[in-house]
């Protein structure tokens, strides 16, 4: 089994991410769905350690969240694959 490691939020964080969550999804909000995202993502950056914000950068530059490009040869087959 991995062990995972756990980080301490306060309370009244995690209501305000979920009431910013629940903001941006609304139909009613007054304020742009990024505006709320934007919250959110300051919010949660504080929590991370500079190990995990390196990840994180990683994962931007890479573009890992984007999905891997297959090229189809005419007849459909993957070109590389």
């Amino acid at each position: 089994m991995t062990q995972s490691d756990y980080t301490m939020v306060f309370q009244e964080d995690m209501i305000e991410l979920a009431k910013l969550t629940h903001a941006a999804l609304a139909q009613d909000s007054p304020e742009d769905p990024y505006h709320y995202l934007n919250q959110i993502l300051n919010l949660s950056w504080g929590y991370l350690t500079r190990k995990q914000r390196d990840e994180i950068e990683v994962y931007l530059r890479d573009k890992e969240y984007l999905q891997p490009v297959v090229i189809l040869a005419n007849d459909g087959t993957p070109l590389n694959k």
